[in-house]
């Protein structure tokens, strides 16, 4: 069984936290699976070979190239062959909508699912938010989308309204964010005694026209100043590489007494860190999914209808700011998160909701396993004869199959 995983990545923590979800979910039902991923900027090869996964072959070129070379030195590259992946496993946070477009559906997912289809590979969206779905090309995509794919889930019951409303399928169904499974680690270089509030900025609060730079920085210096006042000590925790770690930077830059800012390269260490917080206030959503999750109240903002499903499906939907101008209502939810009752009440409560959403993954996944059980892959590479064995080795020797496995490797 081979599983090319799509959709994560290693800059974005909560794609990296949907990456190490998947990975231990499908290891654990099947030690044997190769798991494997395009190699990218963001999904860099030493970070790939360090999860074991292999790098998937993308263009004709290396995929001729890779065909070359015996199935069993491939895997000891740890490199997959396009033809030999039998499921592909789409688990984006967010990218098929109105605000991500239809060229942008087709690219991720449109141009080739009628292939896969064809080839009989199975295909799973794993939780993920969907739409709206306004305008026609990108409902023609959806369509396409929808007829081929064997389970497409939506994380909410607005996601899961948009799909429906495209085309009616079967296939479709709901299911929460399946990140509540992943444990959290803190790192033993992070103090709670001296970090306890966390704040998690987002540069698409302001790249997506929610509000603009001056009134969202004015929001986190008023709700900074009044966390400070209440007797706590906040700081900024980056989520997400260098956008919102810039973003962290410029506002330090406009406080009297600037905030520490933590940056960890691992996921898990992140919702660690979170899991210790007497409170967050938070604008990205697996930051508020990790904070929820664990009984952490939150204070979230939103620039999308994910957020405020998630609060809803928390029971917590006081906890959502979506009026970033609205000071007052800001300062009784940060009154109430910072009482120490208000504060155990809903962690307490938070809990117990946490407990069904976990219950609801677990269905979910006992779905997909259902969907792929063990393939057998239609690529059968037969053992090489000596004549082809001799040909492959003088092929190795040559300079520009050479330059074509480095392409291949780093």
């Amino acid at each position: 069984m081979i599983i090319e995983l799509r959709g994560v990545d290693f800059v974005n923590k909560g794609a990296e936290l949907m990456l190490h979800a998947v990975f231990k979910q499908i290891k654990d039902y099947n030690e044997s699976v190769v798991i494997c991923m395009h190699k990218s900027p963001r999904v860099p090869a030493e970070k790939l070979k360090h999860f074991d996964i292999s790098i998937k072959l993308s263009s004709r070129k290396l995929n001729f190239i890779g065909k070359l070379i015996p199935r069993f030195f491939r895997r000891k590259l740890g490199i997959v062959l396009e033809d030999e992946i039998n499921i592909v496993i789409d688990a984006s946070g967010f990218a098929f909508g109105d605000q991500w477009g239809a060229e942008y559906a087709q690219r991720r997912l449109g141009n080739k699912i009628v292939e896969w289809k064809a080839k009989r590979k199975k295909i799973i969206l794993l939780p993920q938010a969907f739409g709206p779905f306004s305008t026609e090309p990108i409902r023609e995509v959806m369509k396409k989308i929808i007829s081929n794919a064997d389970l497409i889930v939506a994380r909410e019951e607005e996601s899961f309204d948009y799909l429906t409303g495209v085309q009616q399928s079967p296939h479709i169904i709901q299911s929460p964010d399946f990140t509540n499974l992943i444990s959290g680690s803190v790192p033993s270089d992070f103090d709670p005694s001296k970090n306890e509030v966390a704040v998690i900025p987002n540069y698409k609060m302001i790249e997506e026209d929610v509000v603009g730079k001056d009134h969202y920085f004015g929001f986190l210096k008023f709700i900074i100043e009044k966390i400070r006042s209440k007797g706590f000590i906040p700081y900024f925790l980056i989520h997400e590489g260098k956008k919102d770690a810039e973003l962290a930077y410029q506002l330090n830059k406009e406080l009297e007494n600037p905030l520490d800012v933590v940056i960890k390269d691992n996921a898990l260490e992140i919702k660690g860190i979170i899991s210790t917080a007497r409170f967050v206030v938070c604008s990205r959503f697996h930051g508020v999914v990790s904070a929820l999750s664990q009984g952490v109240p939150c204070m979230a903002t939103s620039w999308s209808h994910k957020y405020r499903m998630l609060v809803k499906d928390y029971g917590f939907e006081e906890g959502l700011v979506e009026d970033l101008n609205d000071f007052e209502q800001a300062e009784k939810l940060l009154d109430k998160l910072a009482d120490p009752i208000y504060n155990s009440q809903v962690s307490e409560r938070l809990k117990i909701l946490s407990a069904k959403q976990k219950d609801l993954s677990v269905q979910m996944w006992k779905k997909v396993f259902k969907i792929i059980q063990p393939q057998t892959t239609s690529v059968v590479q037969p053992m090489l004869s000596i004549n082809q064995s001799t040909s492959l080795l003088l092929l190795l020797l040559n300079e520009n199959f050479l330059t074509g496995l480095g392409e291949i490797c780093i």
